[in-house]
C-alpha cells in the first residue's frame, strides 16, 4: 500500500468504537445528562451536556475528517474513556456541565471556563468629574457604584471606549476625531478614565446608571438628538459616532439589559451579579 493511501486511511479512521466497544454505544440512554471524556492517562479532556446522550455521543462515533472540526477530530483521537451522568432535564445538565468545567478546567473546554474574568464597571462621581474603572474585582468602597458582572471581553471594552468618546465629544463640543485625546483613540479601552463634566452636560448620572443596570436605553436617544442638533452626524466624525452607538447598543442588549432581565426573572435583590453565578443564571432564565 502506498504511503499516500495509508495516510488517507489513517486520516479517516475514528478510533472510538474500537476503544470503547459497540456495547458502550448500544447501551447509551436517550436521556439528558453530561458526559466526560478522558485521555489515555485518565486526564479529563472535555465535559459536555446533551438533551439526548445517545444522539450526542453517536455524533462523535460517526465523526470523520473533512466533516467535523479539527478540534473534534483531535479530541476523538485522544479519548480512551467516556463516562456519563444522567440528569433530570436539560437545565440540570447545563448547570452540572457549568460546575464541572469551572472545577476541573478540561483542556478542550474554553467557554465558561474562567468566569473570574467577567468584568465589573465602577463609577465614582466627584465634583465636575466622573471616574470610571473597569476590572475583574468587585469594589466594596461606598463611593463607587458597581455594575456587572458582564460577560464578553470584546463587547464590554469596545462599549466602554465608545461611551468615553461620546461623553467627551458631547462635553467638549468636539467636531473632529483629531481633537480627541490620544488615549481615546487607542484600540484598547483605558481601564481607568476620568472625564471632566460640567453642570450643563446633557447626560446625568441617573441615565448612566440606567444604561449600566440595563433598565433603560434613554441615553442613546438623548445623545443622538444632541449630535443631530449639532449637525455632527453629517460630518466626517459622524461615522465614528454611529460606530460608537452601535458598540454601546450591543453592550446594552447583550450585557446590561440581559443582566436586568435575569434580576427581574429570578427576583434577585441586587443588580450586581457575582461572576460565578452569571452563567448559571443565564441557563435558569433561558430554560425556565
Amino acid at each position: 500500500m502506498k504511503n499516500s493511501e495509508q495516510q488517507r486511511l489513517f486520516n479517516h479512521y475514528n478510533p472510538l468504537e474500537d476503544r470503547l466497544g459497540t456495547d458502550f454505544f448500544d447501551a447509551l440512554p436517550k436521556k439528558p445528562g453530561i458526559y466526560k471524556m478522558y485521555g489515555r492517562d485518565g486526564m479529563l479532556l472535555y465535559v459536555g451536556k446533551a438533551k439526548n446522550l445517545r444522539n450526542r455521543l453517536f455524533t462523535y462515533r460517526r465523526a470523520k475528517v473533512g466533516k467535523s472540526s479539527r478540534k473534534t477530530i483531535r479530541l476523538i483521537r485522544m479519548v480512551h474513556d467516556i463516562q456519563y451522568e444522567l440528569c433530570k432535564n436539560e437545565k440540570q445538565a447545563l448547570l452540572r456541565e457549568n460546575k464541572l468545567i469551572r472545577q476541573k478546567q478540561p483542556e478542550f473546554n474554553h467557554a465558561k471556563k474562567s468566569p473570574e474574568t467577567y468584568y465589573f464597571i465602577h463609577v465614582k462621581q466627584e465634583e465636575n468629574y466622573w471616574t470610571f474603572k473597569l476590572n475583574m474585582r468587585q469594589y466594596s468602597e461606598k463611593e463607587w457604584h458597581t455594575y456587572g458582572a458582564f460577560k464578553g471581553h470584546v463587547v464590554v471594552r469596545k462599549a466602554l471606549g465608545a461611551l468615553f468618546r461620546l461623553l467627551y465629544i458631547a462635553e467638549h463640543k468636539v467636531d473632529s476625531a483629531h481633537h480627541l485625546p490620544s488615549i481615546l483613540l487607542k484600540n484598547l479601552t483605558p481601564m481607568n478614565y476620568s472625564l471632566n463634566v460640567s453642570d450643563e452636560h446633557i447626560i446625568s448620572t441617573a441615565l448612566l446608571e440606567k444604561l449600566f443596570i440595563g433598565s433603560s436605553d434613554e441615553l442613546f436617544e438623548i445623545m443622538l438628538s444632541h449630535f443631530r442638533e449639532q449637525e455632527l452626524l453629517d460630518k466626517y466624525i459622524g461615522k465614528l459616532l454611529l460606530e460608537d452607538f452601535e458598540a454601546l447598543k450591543r453592550f446594552y442588549e447583550n450585557c446590561s439589559q440581559r443582566n436586568h432581565q435575569i434580576v427581574q426573572h429570578l427576583d434577585l435583590d441586587t443588580h450586581i451579579i457575582p461572576q460565578q453565578k452569571l452563567d448559571d443564571y443565564l441557563i435558569e432564565m433561558a430554560l425556565d
